[in-house]
C-alpha cells in the first residue's frame, strides 16, 4: 500500500508539474461521447461510396466529397473561414503525359517497347554528348560505384536492383533478403539527384514485368500547384525533405536496349564481373544521349474545406484538425473507394468538429479558435495543404499546432490481436509539451497504446514526411500525425467500408479531440521549444 501512494504522489506531481490537471475534465468527457462509430459510419457510407468515384482531385468525384463536407460543416455550425461555400479554392496544372523520344548513339528506341521515361511533370528536352555507365548506382559502407567518380551533369547508366553473390546473398545485407536499394524506388535516383547527376538510367532485368505494373502510372496526369502559388519558405526548428521540384529525369530500359548501348560490352559479363571482383565496374560510353518528353498541360481548381469555432479568450490563435479527403480515382474501371486512406481521418475531423460545436452550444466554446481543415491533393504531393500553409487564411505564427489524421479505421499486421493503438508521429519534434498533452489525454481518457515505431527519424519509410502535417511542420507549427499503419488494402480498391473498424475509429478520434480541447483551453500557448538537427541524406 505505502508503495502504490508513492507511486500515486509521483505521478500527480509529474501532472501537476506538466501543467495538467489532476483531474479529468468532466466537461470534456462529457461531449467526447458525440463522437460515435454510427455517425461515422453514416458519413463514410456517402464519402468512401462508388458515387463519389475515388475522390480523386480535381475530378468531380471529389467536388461531391467537398460539398458533401461543407454542409455537414454549416449544417452543425461551423462558422465558414472564407466565403459561404467553406472551401478554399486552389490553382493547379494538370499535366497529361503526350510521348516520349529516346535517341542513343543515332538509333531511336520506342517509348513503352524499348523504354519508359517516368513522369515528370513538365515538357523536357535534353542531350548529352557522353553516358557514364556506373554498375548498380550504389553508395555503401560494403559497396559503393560512385567512389572517385564524378558524375556532375552526366547521364548515368545502372544497373537495377544490388549485386548478389552466387548463392543469392546480398553484398548489401550480408544476407539473402535485399536492401532498400532494390525495394525502394527513389534511393537510387534521389542519390544520383544529389551527387549532381543529370539524368538516371536503369536497366530492368524484369522490364515487361515493370512496364505492365506501371501502365497506369506512365500514362496517367500528374498534378503541381501554379508556380506563383507553390513559392516556399521552410521556418522552424524542423528537419526539411529534400527538394522534389526539381525532379531527376529517369528512364527505364530493357536488358536488350542495355545490350546495344553498352556494346560490345555485354551485361551479363558485367554483372558476372562485378559478382566476382566484389568490385564496380564502371566505364564512359561514346554515344550521344537525346531525350524528349511532351505534355499536355491544362489549368484545373480543387478545393480545401474549412470551418471554424471561434475562441472566446484568445481567437487570433488557432489550432487546426486536419485531414485528407481525396484519394487516387477510378483505375481501369475500378474504383478506389479510400475508406481507410483517408476516409476514415474524414469523418474523424467531421465528428470532431461536432462534438467541440456540441459543448460551445451549452456554454463551453474553446478559449482558441478551432480550424477543422480537410484537404486535396494529399495523394498528388500534399498539394491542398501546401497551398494552405502558403496562403494561410490565420497567420502561421498564429498557428498554434496541427492535429492531422491519416488512416485510423484498420489496424496493420503488427497488431493482429488488437485494436487498441495508435501510431504517434512528430508530436515531439517541435513542441515537448504538445506530446506530453497528447500522453496525457490518453493516459487519463483513452488508454490506447500509442506506438511511436515510426517516429524514428531513420524510419525507412518515412512516414513523417508523407502526410499533411508536413507542411505545417516546415512552416515551425508544432504537429501530430494519427496514424493506424498500412494494411493489405492500402491504395488497393479493396480499401472499403466494410472493412472499417468505426469503434476503434471513434476511439482514436476522441483521443484528438481530447488533445485539441487540452491544447485550445488551457492557460498559455504552447511553445516550440525542440531543435531538430537536419535530415540525414
Amino acid at each position: 500500500m505505502k508503495k502504490d501512494l508513492t507511486l500515486s504522489s509521483l505521478l500527480l506531481f509529474f501532472a501537476c508539474s506538466a501543467g495538467f490537471s489532476q483531474t479529468p475534465d468532466s466537461t470534456a468527457m462529457k461531449f467526447a461521447p458525440v463522437i460515435t462509430a454510427e455517425d461515422a459510419k453514416k458519413h463514410l457510407s456517402v464519402l468512401a461510396s462508388d458515387e463519389y468515384e475515388g475522390r480523386e482531385t480535381g475530378k468531380e468525384g471529389q467536388k461531391k466529397a467537398a460539398k458533401y463536407i461543407a454542409d455537414d460543416f454549416k449544417k452543425i455550425g461551423l462558422v465558414s473561414a472564407t466565403d459561404e461555400t467553406y472551401l478554399q479554392k486552389f490553382p493547379l496544372v494538370l499535366s497529361t503525359p503526350a510521348g516520349a523520344d529516346l535517341v542513343i548513339g543515332g538509333k531511336k528506341y520506342e517509348n513503352n517497347k524499348d523504354f519508359y521515361v517516368l513522369p515528370y511533370g513538365k515538357p523536357l528536352t535534353m542531350e548529352a554528348k557522353r553516358i557514364l555507365f556506373l554498375g548498380y548506382g550504389i553508395s555503401d559502407a560494403k559497396y559503393d560505384d560512385y567512389k572517385n567518380t564524378d558524375v556532375k551533369d552526366k547521364v548515368l547508366l545502372v544497373i537495377g536492383g544490388e549485386p548478389i553473390s552466387e548463392d543469392s546473398v546480398s553484398f548489401i545485407s550480408g544476407k539473402k533478403e535485399l536492401s532498400d536499394w532494390t525495394n525502394s524506388y527513389r534511393k537510387k535516383s534521389d542519390l544520383a539527384k544529389e551527387k549532381g547527376a543529370a539524368a538516371l538510367i536503369v536497366i530492368n532485368e524484369n522490364f515487361a514485368g515493370n512496364l505492365e505494373l506501371m501502365k497506369h502510372f506512365l500514362a496517367s496526369p500528374s498534378l503541381k500547384l501554379e508556380p506563383d502559388t507553390s513559392k516556399e519558405k521552410t521556418v522552424g526548428p524542423v528537419p526539411a525533405e529534400k527538394d522534389q521540384k526539381k525532379k531527376l529525369p529517369q528512364v527505364g530500359i530493357s536488358v536488350k536496349t542495355a545490350n546495344e548501348i553498352i556494346a560490345p560490352e555485354n551485361l551479363d559479363a558485367l554483372i558476372k564481373k562485378i559478382r566476382s571482383t566484389k568490385q564496380s565496374v564502371s566505364f564512359e560510353i561514346k554515344s550521344s544521349f537525346e531525350l524528349a518528353v511532351s505534355s499536355k498541360e491544362d489549368k484545373i481548381y480543387s478545393e480545401n474545406v474549412l470551418g471554424i469555432i471561434k475562441g472566446t479568450e484568445h481567437p487570433e490563435e488557432v489550432v487546426f484538425i486536419t485531414a485528407h479527403y481525396d484519394h487516387l480515382g477510378v483505375r481501369d474501371g475500378k474504383v478506389f473507394n479510400g475508406a481507410d486512406d483517408d476516409g476514415s481521418g474524414t469523418v474523424g475531423v467531421m465528428e470532431i468538429a461536432n462534438a467541440f460545436e456540441k459543448a460551445k452550444e451549452t456554454g463551453s466554446a474553446p478559449k482558441r479558435t478551432l480550424v477543422f481543415m480537410t484537404v486535396a491533393g494529399e495523394e498528388k504531393g500534399l498539394l491542398g495543404s501546401s497551398y494552405y500553409t502558403n496562403n494561410p487564411i490565420f497567420p502561421i505564427e498564429k498557428t498554434v499546432c496541427d492535429l492531422n489524421i491519416d488512416m485510423i479505421g484498420r489496424t496493420d499486421d503488427h497488431y493482429k490481436d488488437t485494436v487498441d493503438y495508435v501510431y504517434i508521429i512528430g508530436s515531439d519534434k517541435i513542441s515537448t509539451e504538445l506530446h506530453k498533452i497528447n500522453e496525457h489525454a490518453n493516459s487519463t481518457y483513452t488508454h490506447l497504446k500509442l506506438d511511436y515505431k515510426y517516429n524514428d527519424p531513420n524510419d525507412p519509410n518515412r512516414f513523417y514526411f508523407r502526410s499533411d502535417h508536413y507542411n505545417f511542420a516546415k512552416k515551425g507549427v508544432p504537429i501530430i500525425f494519427y496514424f493506424n499503419g498500412t494494411h493489405e488494402d492500402y491504395h488497393q480498391e479493396t480499401d472499403e467500408v466494410s472493412k472499417i473498424n468505426f469503434d476503434i475509429l471513434a476511439k482514436r478520434a476522441q483521443l484528438v479531440f481530447y488533445t485539441a480541447w487540452e491544447v485550445a483551453n488551457r492557460k498559455d500557448r504552447i511553445v516550440t521549444d525542440v531543435v531538430q538537427e537536419k535530415e540525414k541524406k
